[in-house]
């Protein structure tokens, strides 16, 4: 698991106490139903759990990269 994969499956807006610790406990109880989905999901939470300012700071920088819009140039003729 690196950081672009766990971004790619949780997303960029996530909470670390309201959101991805207790999915990570959830999806912990019975790993027995879990689809590969699900484990997943809960590995990339555990790995950014781990990372939290690293996956902030990553966040942040692809927020503000898509919320800016991009310089084009039109030569006026």
């Amino acid at each position: 698991m690196d950081m672009d994969r766990a971004i790619a499956v949780l997303g960029i807006n996530r909470t670390r106490d309201n959101d991805l610790r207790p999915m990570v406990r959830a999806l912990g109880m019975m790993t027995w139903l879990n689809t590969p989905g699900d484990e997943l999901r809960r590995d990339a939470a555990k790995y950014v759990l781990r990372r939290w300012s690293a996956y902030q700071t990553e966040c942040n920088r692809r927020r503000d990269a898509r919320s800016q819009p991009t310089q084009r140039t039109r030569k006026l003729t």
